[in-house]
């Protein structure tokens, strides 16, 4: 581990850490930029190395982290490199993670998101899927970015908890789909989330906040169900929904109707 001091705003390192809050420089890069107590603690618990982690150099707490670069920093870098308007005092970057899609082969129980734009809703997806034992997740299409800040901190350290992977590869749906059955969650099917009996290799679907899942997705399905709720309400958010989903699932599993 190399410890290094940094007091200018100016210095180059600084600078290129705050690109990273752009998305497209950070894909470019690969790499995470987080901050936040909860959001550095749950990396470390998931045995993350960090490339970069920038403390106080009062601040004890994270200095025996794997880290290649512990960097001292002051209070007004830190604002600077912070995500968020109140700033952190830690900042940590670590390398995005290479996943291997073909994975996914070996997975029982996959949720499918599609064009999801909301990062707080991707998160809370994120969070409950790890909850309630689903072992994957295929954002499909244009969606948010995967690290994004926002989202994060909304899985609550559960970001790297189960395989996570963003495609817009509809063929591999289709390889995927000779192993799995594709059920998809609509507005207009009289068949009852509630009711269904789920077998094991299952890709649950959902689509976007605005328009639900696309024409091509809903094509891929052997099974579309609807949450049928009570009082004219139309529909629930979406990361709400898919959570709903998640535990319905778990519970179904527990009590025996998954086979």
């Amino acid at each position: 581990m190399e410890t290094i001091e940094i007091t200018s705003l100016q210095n180059d390192l600084i600078k290129e850490i705050v690109k990273l809050k752009n998305p497209k420089y950070r894909k470019e890069k690969k790499l995470i930029l987080a901050d936040g107590n909860k959001t550095i603690e749950g990396f470390i618990e998931d045995d993350i190395e960090f490339e970069y982690l920038f403390i106080k150099k009062t601040d004890n707490k994270y200095k025996n982290i794997k880290t290649k670069n512990l960097v001292y920093v002051t209070d007004a870098i830190l604002a600077k490199i912070s995500t968020t308007i109140t700033p952190a005092n830690v900042v940590g970057v670590i390398k995005e993670k290479e996943i291997d899609k073909n994975i996914f082969f070996n997975l029982s129980k996959i949720a499918l998101i599609e064009d999801i734009k909301d990062p707080g809703n991707l998160g809370t997806i994120i969070r409950s899927a790890c909850a309630f034992s689903i072992e994957g997740i295929i954002l499909f299409g244009n969606c948010v970015d995967l690290y994004n800040s926002k989202t994060i901190r909304a899985t609550t350290q559960n970001i790297f908890k189960i395989p996570i992977i963003q495609t817009r590869d509809i063929d591999f749906l289709y390889k995927l789909k000779k192993s799995h059955k594709f059920i998809s969650t609509v507005v207009d099917s009289n068949k009852d989330f509630f009711d269904y009996k789920f077998n094991k290799n299952f890709v649950i679907m959902f689509g976007s906040e605005a328009c639900g899942l696309s024409d091509k997705i809903i094509e891929l399905s052997d099974e579309k169900l609807t949450f049928l709720m009570d009082n004219n309400v139309e529909s629930l958010n979406l990361g709400v929904c898919a959570s709903v989903a998640f535990a319905l699932i778990k519970q179904k599993e527990e009590i025996g109707k998954i086979n």
